[in-house]
């Protein structure tokens, strides 16, 4: 879970103690199957975004934490793919990182500060 949602459930937690779920419907009752994609449909077209779907979501979040530098092991957990090739589909987001990369070597050998580089593993 972000860490920026936590604070939202804390308080949401705080404001409705004492239920038995935790997200109710606006009279009480439990949440019905559609609750979430009703509200996400309402909210596309509010957005002028009909075309958008939940898996476009699923799709975004994925790319992002692959942005961020999420390995292919954390994608692949994030959403319980148990293949490879299903994880990689969100790495077209770090494609042609090369010169970002090679430019980060760079510094790190330009500095000077050996402790920061990496030393060899001999196994």
């Amino acid at each position: 879970m972000p860490p920026h949602v936590v604070p939202v459930l804390r308080l949401h937690l705080e404001q409705y103690a004492g239920r038995e779920r935790l997200f109710m419907s606006r009279d009480g009752s439990p949440l019905r199957g559609n609750t979430l994609y009703q509200a996400f449909v309402r909210a596309r077209k509010r957005a002028g975004l009909d075309h958008l779907t939940v898996h476009d979501l699923r799709h975004t979040g994925q790319t992002l934490a692959a942005q961020t530098g999420a390995t292919l092991a954390d994608l692949m957990k994030r959403l319980g793919h148990s293949s490879m090739a299903a994880a990689r589909r969100y790495l077209h987001a770090v494609d042609g990182r090369d010169q970002e990369i090679a430019k980060a070597l760079s510094d790190l050998a330009a500095d000077g500060d050996a402790a920061r580089l990496p030393h060899r593993i001999t196994m």
